[in-house]
């Protein structure tokens, strides 16, 4: 169990917990990428997060405030090998980064995704489906990394 809202690094697993129902555990060996993005929500609301991958289509995140910034990414960076250096504190507008693994370090993480709907009712034929189908997708560079 972990701390709320705190992301702690314990027998080689990371740990969140924003509250009971809310909570998940990643095995540090099978990450394939660490990223960050950030949101225009703040300062009022999260917007600063943390995204961690072992699986192409499953992501755990969590915001900056849960993480003890010194503490956690240079024992993270211990145990994946290398030095992990987040970069976008500073953004106040949508941004995303990879930060692990370093040979994607610093390129973007998701980029936005239209899906094309296609009109099923007969008033949806008449006059249109909503065209806001935007969602966020992993670059393709990123999508690499699990084949």
């Amino acid at each position: 169990m972990t701390s709320a809202n705190k992301i702690i690094i314990k027998d080689n697993k990371l740990s969140y917990e924003q509250d009971p129902q809310n909570r998940w555990t990643l095995d540090i060996d099978k990450i394939k990428f660490v990223g960050e993005y950030t949101t225009s929500a703040g300062p009022l609301a999260d917007d600063w997060f943390f995204v961690f991958a072992d699986t192409i289509d499953q992501w755990w995140q969590a915001p900056t405030l849960a993480v003890d910034h010194e503490k956690f990414w240079k024992q993270l960076g211990e145990k994946l090998n290398c030095e992990l250096v987040p970069g976008l504190f500073a953004s106040t507008n949508f941004a995303t980064r990879v930060i692990y693994p370093k040979i994607l370090d610093g390129q973007e993480l998701f980029v936005f995704a239209k899906t094309e709907v296609r009109p099923k009712t007969f008033w949806q034929k008449i006059i249109g489906v909503d065209d806001n189908n935007e969602h966020l997708e992993l670059t393709e560079n990123v999508k690499m990394l699990f084949k």
